[in-house]
C-alpha cells in the first residue's frame, strides 16, 4: 500500500547502514500453551500415570503417543535492531540529543514490532483460526481496512491452519527514522524492516516466508501504524532436521 501522505523529506530516504544493536525490550505477555494444558487437575496427572504404567506392562512394545497433535507452543522471536537515525525540522537542532530521543522512540516501537510480527506469522493460536485481531488493532482507524485487504501479505493468511503444521523463525532486523518537529518532538517514524521465517506445511513440504519494507508510524505516545509499503516473496524450503534425541 502507498501511504496517502509520504514523508516530505529526502533524508528519510537514506539507506546508511548501522552497526546493529539490541534494543531494551518492554515486559510482554504471550499465550504460550491454552490454559488447559498447563493447569491439569492432579487427579487426572496420577489417573494419566497409572494408565502409562498399565499398558506399558505386558507386550513390551512402544507406547502410541495418545493426543499428540501440533504444538501450540509460541516460538520466542525478537528483532535484531539497527541504529536508530533522527531527521529533524528546524536549522541548528542539537542532532546529539535529537539522536537520543530517536533511540528512545526505537526502544518504544520495538516490543510492539516484536509482538506484531508473532502475532502475524507465529503464534498458532493466531494463524491457526486466521485471527488476526490483535495484528488490526495496531493499525490506526483509517489505515485499517486496508491492512485488513492485505491480509495474505500482512499475515500467515487466513488458511494458514489448513496449510502449515508449525512455523519457525529465521531472522529478523530493524531500522528506524524518527522525524522531529522544531520543539525537538517526535512527529511520526518509519520502521524498516526484513523478517524471514519457515513454514512446514500440512503435505511435509517446506516454505520461506519473507516479508519486508516499511510501516509508518504516527500518533506519538499511542503509536498506530498509519501506513504500509510490504512485499511478500515466500519460496520453497528445505524441511528442517528434527532434533536427534540426546543418549542416556
Amino acid at each position: 500500500m502507498t501511504p496517502a501522505g509520504r514523508y516530505p523529506l529526502g533524508a528519510l530516504s537514506d539507506t546508511r547502514t548501522h552497526p546493529p544493536v539490541r534494543a531494551a525490550r518492554a515486559e510482554r505477555t504471550r499465550r504460550r500453551k491454552p490454559l488447559g494444558l498447563v493447569v491439569i487437575p492432579i487427579v487426572l496427572a496420577l489417573a494419566g500415570v497409572g494408565l502409562v504404567l498399565l499398558l506399558a506392562r505386558g507386550d513390551g512394545g512402544g507406547i502410541p503417543i495418545i493426543g499428540g497433535g501440533r504444538s501450540e507452543e509460541v516460538p520466542p522471536f525478537d528483532f535484531v535492531v539497527r541504529k536508530a537515525r533522527a531527521v529533524p525540522t528546524a536549522e541548528g537542532a542539537d542532532a546529539k540529543a535529537l539522536a537520543k530521543e530517536a533511540e528512545a522512540v526505537a526502544d518504544e516501537l520495538t516490543p510492539i514490532l516484536d509482538e506484531l510480527f508473532t502475532t502475524a506469522f507465529l503464534d498458532p493460536a493466531a494463524w491457526r483460526d486466521g485471527d488476526y485481531e490483535a495484528v488490526w488493532a495496531r493499525f490506526s482507524d483509517d489505515a485499517r481496512a486496508a491492512a485488513e485487504e492485505s491480509v495474505e501479505t500482512l499475515t500467515l493468511g487466513r488458511a494458514a491452519g489448513e496449510t502449515f503444521d508449525a512455523v519457525t523463525p529465521k531472522r529478523g532486523t530493524l531500522g528506524f527514522e524518527v522525524l522531529f518537529d522544531p520543539d525537538g518532538d517526535p512527529i511520526s517514524a518509519v520502521a524498516s524492516f526484513s523478517f524471514s521465517a519457515t513454514g512446514v506445511r500440512t503435505d511435509g513440504t517446506a516454505t520461506r516466508i519473507l516479508s519486508s519494507g516499511q510501516l509508518f508510524f504516527g500518533n506519538p505516545g499511542h503509536w498506530r501504524i498509519t501506513a504500509f509499503e510490504v512485499e511478500r516473496a515466500d519460496r520453497e524450503a528445505r524441511v528442517p532436521a528434527s532434533p536427534t534425541p540426546s543418549a542416556t
